[in-house]
């Protein structure tokens, strides 16, 4: 069993096409290139006896906005005869997500659950810290990054604002004339303070060993805007944040405490929210939401 799924150049099914069939896998995706990228304005998907769902991302990583569509539920094959003025020419990735069956399928949105332990965890450890949240964090799931190209990843991302102490100085010319000028510095005894903007992510993966279901923060990334002081505030940034992956994996360890009475096969995430599988199809942002599937033994 598996999904097939066909993207069309034109609208109604018309011009070249791309098709792509999950066989054996949970997961089947493509980035289209010359000639294919932001060239597609229709798209159907069969169930093939399966339960599915296909993606088609306007960027080249799985992220952006999307048009999806829903087979295996209501609908045995579903279509977008047009992808609308919204979204018509600009698929540049897809993604086939083969489902197991609806009985053995437990799906949980992450957003709500993921940020409010993230941030309270995060404003314990930059407590008395210049550095603070800039805004909510966002969600969405990561696939098949170069850093770790087999594996989907939930991601969390949070904008950070960092003030940097700057001390003011001067420096005077004194005149020699028996060789080169001095330059005397002088400190002012001032200061002033300048934001620069940081993000951290973290990746957390979830899988399933000896039929219980685990969840931990894998990778984390902390980058920083570009300026004069950007290493050196990186450099006192970056640990304790890399350092704080082991308090976010506990937190998911306690949460996923729920599912501790379950035998589990796989589990595995979609983007967004969780799909109507009623509905043909949807459109939304892969930064919406991330769903984690548990697949019962």
């Amino acid at each position: 069993m598996s999904v097939t799924a066909t993207l069309w150049e034109h609208i109604n099914f018309g011009g070249f096409s791309s098709t792509s069939d999950s066989g054996q896998f949970r997961y089947f995706w493509n980035k289209y290139g010359a000639g294919q990228n932001d060239e597609f304005s229709s798209m159907r998907a069969w169930d093939n006896g399966n339960r599915g769902n296909f993606y088609a991302f306007e960027h080249i990583n799985f992220d952006g906005h999307f048009a999806s569509l829903n087979v295996g539920g209501q609908f045995s094959s579903a279509w977008w005869t047009y992808l609308g003025d919204d979204f018509n020419d600009v698929i540049s990735s897809s993604l086939i997500i083969a489902r197991s069956s609806k009985d053995k399928e437990t799906e949980v949105a992450l957003r709500s659950n993921v940020t409010s332990q993230f941030t309270t965890i995060f404003d314990s450890k930059t407590q008395g810290k210049p550095v603070s949240r800039s805004g909510d964090p966002r969600m969405y799931a990561t696939y098949f990054p170069d850093y770790e190209a087999d594996k989907a990843f939930a991601t969390i991302e949070q904008e950070l604002t960092v003030q940097v102490r700057i001390p003011l100085k001067t420096r005077i010319k004194v005149w020699n004339p028996f060789g080169d000028d001095w330059y005397i510095e002088i400190d002012l005894g001032q200061v002033r303070w300048s934001d620069y903007k940081a993000w951290v992510r973290y990746d957390i993966f979830f899988f399933v060993r000896d039929g219980q279901l685990h969840g931990a923060a894998w990778w984390s990334h902390v980058t920083v805007e570009s300026g004069p002081f950007s290493q050196s505030v990186l450099d006192d940034l970056a640990p304790p944040l890399h350092e704080a992956k082991a308090d976010l994996t506990a937190a998911i360890t306690a949460a996923l405490g729920l599912f501790a009475r379950g035998r589990f096969s796989d589990a595995y995430i979609l983007p967004g929210s969780p799909p109507d599988m009623d509905l043909a199809g949807q459109k939304g942002s892969y930064d919406d939401d991330v769903t984690l599937v548990v697949v019962a033994a």
